[in-house]
């Protein structure tokens, strides 16, 4: 994509006046030096002044733990497929599909691979000004992921896809949605942040890392409660307890909202018969998936297929946000 409307903002090829500490960050494509894992490869889909949309892929994940990194800007990342664990303030954790990555500027973290496969996805660029009102004057994100906002994450998918097809967008409207995005993330990020937890244990959290990464890398298949808790050497009574109490939802539910995510890229890009995707996904039926995801979203599969190829401003008003 060329970039060169004005309808997509500054052409993708004109830097700003803070792009060039992105470039020397690690959202930005530059050779890795030696001993660290390839940098993600970026393509910007549109930038101002104010913020920027670009899609990633991280195509040589490696099992290796990453040198120290650092964002120089607030970055809002959505995973669209695949996964890695994330070190970052004294803790790791499984960033998948389910989860919107949050990174203040300037504050270090490491990643890795260890399913060592590749994931791909999408990320909002915000400079500090534009979360001031937002985020008060320390304009810091409180948490490092947030989960549960499949209508935030369904609408960035819309967005990233708007942007791809090379049609001419209106330059407000993709940052209206932009903006949409980024309201719903940090309410979300808000409430995590303030909701009263016990101390997490190592080994709790442990267990419940352990079986998110397994789930990562089989929810295609029908897995059964004892198949994860057997594999993770813990009985499913605890495995169930220990897993709810970290993450605040059901072994169940967590697997369906993993599934519904990987779901969200093919239903956007409007490819993808419905009943082939329910079962690539594990679900029992199309009806079975169809359910789920209308349970979760609102909206079923089919009327996100049709809004993928609608006017942005008419996404926005669909997904009520």
């Amino acid at each position: 994509m060329d970039g060169s409307s004005p309808a997509h903002g500054t052409s993708p090829g004109a830097a700003l006046p803070w792009e060039s500490r992105l470039r020397r960050s690690t959202i930005m494509s530059e050779p890795a030096s030696s001993g660290e894992i390839p940098d993600t490869n970026t393509h910007w889909l549109f930038k101002n002044p104010q913020l920027g949309i670009t899609l990633w892929d991280c195509a040589h994940g490696t099992r290796e733990l990453s040198a120290e990194r650092r964002q120089p800007c607030h970055v809002v990342s959505f995973v669209h497929s695949g996964a890695f664990v994330l070190h970052a303030r004294g803790r790791s954790a499984v960033i998948d599909a389910t989860s919107v990555l949050l990174h203040n500027p300037g504050e270090p973290f490491r990643s890795e691979h260890p399913l060592g496969r590749r994931d791909h996805g999408s990320s909002i660029v915000v400079q500090r000004k534009l979360l001031l009102d937002l985020l008060g004057p320390d304009a810091r994100f409180p948490t490092i992921h947030v989960q549960g906002l499949f209508r935030a994450q369904l609408l960035q998918r819309l967005l990233v896809r708007s942007l791809q097809d090379r049609k001419p967008r209106e330059a407000m409207a993709v940052e209206e949605a932009a903006l949409k995005v980024l309201r719903e993330v940090l309410r979300g990020d808000a409430q995590a942040s303030s909701v009263p937890r016990k101390p997490s244990r190592r080994a709790r959290r442990s267990y419940a890392e352990d079986a998110k990464a397994l789930l990562q890398q089989r929810f295609r298949e029908r897995l059964q409660l004892d198949d994860i808790a057997r594999s993770l050497y813990v009985s499913p009574y605890h495995l169930c307890r220990l897993f709810r109490e970290e993450t605040g939802v059901t072994i169940h539910s967590y697997l369906n909202r993993l599934r519904l995510r990987e779901a969200l890229e093919p239903i956007a890009e409007g490819k993808t018969d419905l009943s082939e995707l329910a079962a690539g996904l594990g679900f029992s039926s199309h009806s079975h998936f169809t359910a789920a995801f209308r349970k979760e979203l609102g909206l079923s599969p089919r009327e996100v297929k049709k809004l993928a190829t609608a006017r942005i401003p008419e996404m926005v008003r669909a997904l009520n946000l």
